[in-house]
């Protein structure tokens, strides 16, 4: 892999991602225009000059039942929780199959727990998507771990593809700049 892009602000930017976990979360119930920012915020390494939350999105995964309603227009650290693994995994699944991914995770584990272990996959896969660095070993195979693994895994993939095509656009345009 070239070192150049490595040492880039692309690289780098998304090799110091950190996914707040679920203790990480504001602890305090969150308006709409809240939520949205904190959501940002968190992702912003992965925007691409594009917004990765609207309030129509959120509404939209209210009505789908993929986001349990807000209370009192209000939403809690469940909500981001759930919010954070739509807004990184739909860039490499549809909404069906995300929520279909939450539920079978969601069978045998708290809320809390399955979003911390989302949170340190996706930061390992993106580590190896950019590095090479191998992932710790799962020490239980199941089935669901493996698919949470390989859900993570694309998206890091696609996030290294696209990076590496930003940095190379701007790299060729440099060089028509001097040359």
């Amino acid at each position: 892999m070239e070192d150049g892009f490595l040492q880039s602000s692309y690289a780098r930017e998304i090799m110091e991602f950190h996914c707040p976990r679920y203790d990480e979360l504001p602890g305090i119930d969150l308006y709409m225009d809240q939520v949205l920012c904190v959501i940002e915020e968190a992702l912003s390494a992965f925007s691409l000059g594009e917004k990765m939350l609207t309030s129509s999105m959120v509404n939209n995964y209210v009505k789908q039942k993929i986001v349990s309603p807000p209370v009192n227009k209000k939403y809690s650290r469940k909500h981001l929780a759930y919010l954070m693994v739509v807004c990184i995994l739909k860039k490499v699944f549809s909404i069906s199959e995300i929520c279909r991914m939450i539920t079978i995770q969601m069978e045998n584990h708290p809320l809390e727990s399955t979003y911390d272990l989302f949170c340190q996959e996706t930061e390992q896969a993106l580590r190896m998507a950019f590095t090479g660095e191998a992932m710790a070993e799962i020490e239980e195979k199941k089935e669901e771990r493996e698919l949470l693994r390989s859900a993570v895994l694309s998206f890091a993939q696609k996030v290294w593809a696209q990076k590496y095509l930003e940095y190379r656009l701007e790299k060729d345009h440099s060089l028509e700049k001097e040359g």
